[in-house]
């Protein structure tokens, strides 16, 4: 519920990094990383993009074989800017709609610390 799927402790210093990991299924054929922010439209919930309490995002676009590796901070920076520049689109669900940001797959790579390929 607060955006983190996983932990991961650095083994010589301590320090906690948060991770949350998305899945685009949609990404390589679209051009476009959806990037949520309303997850709840009937009840006003904020999208992972403003409520993720991770540190790094993980996004992986499988057929594409990609991950992007972003920090959530400086993908909240990125946001204003994303919103005027591009559309938000609704994600139909059984009973709400979930809408995001369709942000270009080469500006969301410019935003990410790091692109690896598998």
């Amino acid at each position: 519920r607060r955006g983190v799927d996983r932990t991961f402790i650095h083994r010589r210093t301590g320090q906690r990094f948060r991770v949350e990991y998305k899945t685009d299924y949609k990404a390589a054929e679209t051009g476009n990383a959806f990037v949520e922010t309303v997850s709840v439209d009937t009840a006003s919930k904020a999208g992972w993009a403003y409520s993720s309490e991770a540190d790094y995002l993980i996004y992986y676009i499988p057929s594409d074989g990609l991950i992007y590796v972003l920090a959530l901070e400086a993908l909240r920076h990125e946001l204003p800017r994303w919103m005027r520049k591009y559309p938000v689109r609704a994600a139909q669900n059984e009973g709400y709609a979930t809408h995001g940001l369709l942000v270009p797959l080469d500006e969301f790579e410019r935003s990410a610390e790091v692109v690896i390929s598998v």
